[in-house]
């Protein structure tokens, strides 16, 4: 196999899988929310929790790939995943929270980690094509989880299925092991990790003009991708008043789309060799489906509300792989890594902070309505700063040709 292929696997695996452990625990929290003694949407906390750690530990992640090597932090990133879902399975509330510190530390550090092994591993004209398929792994697994973790509990129980998920996590991690020499041959004699040294990655993002605007990029459409994936479902079952399973199943066409589309963006964003238009043009579909979304009635038919969420998937919850493709490319060649780790701390703010935001809307104005509407006009203001900045390189371009 060769190495870009290689690189693949491994970073497609340790995403998914990451993806997984981090997605489980809320598919299976109406089953567990009666043992623990909480109510469902207290799974929401556990959320929050292990993506506030994820922001950190992106912060940390080059520290750790200089002095361990890129495969050993994959391998990391799986053990601490596997390790937060075991030590969810007792059933204690004490321990919840520092399963989500463990699950979220290892989702943090899985993007930087992938991005360094794929940009040493793949051709530039290429890397938007395989970074977007990478990050397939984000929709793949929360499909995964959906679909197997509902049987498991069924079979196993809940805490059972989070033993299994442990186990596999932990084999995973074990598997990586012999294609380690192959990645890890460079690396420092120690992890060079520090709270000083953490404030790097934002240092690094901050001082490039470009990688400031990805890093703003990031945070805006997180924030809408957050907002898709959370009410989506209560908007087409409590205010357009289709069933669960109906609303589901757009849901479902929602994700679907969003696995496609990143592949596809990837692959139109090598092809035209101009990144910066594919997500505007990504940040301007996203606008148009959330207000067309905020203005859908009950009286809208089925098949016209499944294309709405089609296209909102695409360019929502599509434009992932593009963008790490792009911090690759602008980051100085040593540091992508880190620069991953940096953007990866607003990309992850957005996704903390999007889903409160919109539910105060939601409170404010007594609807969903005003909330999609107002999250639509983020993605087109940037989506405008991004196409007035490609058409200014590709300006100065022209002009150092003549």
């Amino acid at each position: 196999m060769s190495k870009m292929l290689l690189a693949i696997a491994v970073t497609l695996a340790t995403q998914t899988l990451a993806s997984i452990a981090l997605i489980a625990p809320s598919v299976l929290a109406p089953a567990a929310a009666a043992d623990l003694g909480v109510a469902p949407q207290a799974i929401g906390i556990f959320v929050a929790a292990a993506y506030l750690l994820a922001m950190l530990s992106g912060l940390a992640a080059g520290g750790l790939i200089a002095g361990l090597g890129p495969v050993r932090v994959c391998q990391l990133a799986l053990v601490l995943g596997g390790a937060g879902l075991a030590l969810g399975a007792p059933g204690e509330v004490t321990l919840i929270f520092a399963a989500a510190v463990l699950i979220g530390y290892g989702y943090g550090i899985v993007n930087p980690t992938s991005s360094h092994i794929l940009a040493a591993n793949t051709p530039r004209r290429r890397m938007g094509l395989i970074f977007s398929i990478k990050q397939t792994g984000v929709p793949l697994g929360g499909a995964i989880a959906g679909a197997a973790v509902p049987p498991l509990v069924l079979a196993a129980g809940w805490q059972g299925t989070l033993l299994v998920l442990a186990g596999v996590c932990a084999l995973a991690a074990l598997a990586l092991q012999p294609v380690r020499p192959r990645f890890d041959a460079r690396r420092e004699a120690a992890p060079r990790t520090s709270w000083s040294r953490m404030a790097e990655p934002v240092r690094l993002v901050l001082a490039s003009p470009g990688l400031r605007v990805l890093a703003l990029t990031s945070l805006v459409y997180s924030q809408v991708q957050l907002v898709v994936v959370t009410y989506l479902v209560p908007f087409f079952n409590l205010r357009l008043g289709h069933s669960l399973v109906v609303a589901g199943l757009i849901y479902a066409v929602a994700h679907g789309a969003g696995v496609v589309g990143r592949v596809i963006w990837g692959a139109i964003a090598d092809r035209l060799r101009a990144p910066g238009i594919v997500l505007a043009f990504l940040g301007f579909t996203a606008s148009g489906c959330g207000l067309a979304t905020a203005l859908a009635s009950p009286g809208w038919p089925v098949g016209v509300l499944i294309a709405i969420a089609a296209l909102y998937g695409a360019s929502a919850v599509g434009w992932n792989g593009v963008y790490l493709s792009e911090v690759a490319r602008r980051a100085p060649p040593d540091q992508v890594g880190v620069a991953t780790g940096g953007t990866q701390f607003f990309t992850f703010f957005g996704a903390l902070s999007g889903p409160p935001i919109f539910a105060a809307l939601v409170w404010a104005t007594g609807g969903y309505a005003w909330g999609f509407a107002a999250f639509a006009l983020p993605p087109l203001l940037m989506g405008a700063r991004l196409l007035s900045g490609e058409r200014s390189r590709i300006r100065h371009g022209a002009a150092k040709a003549r």
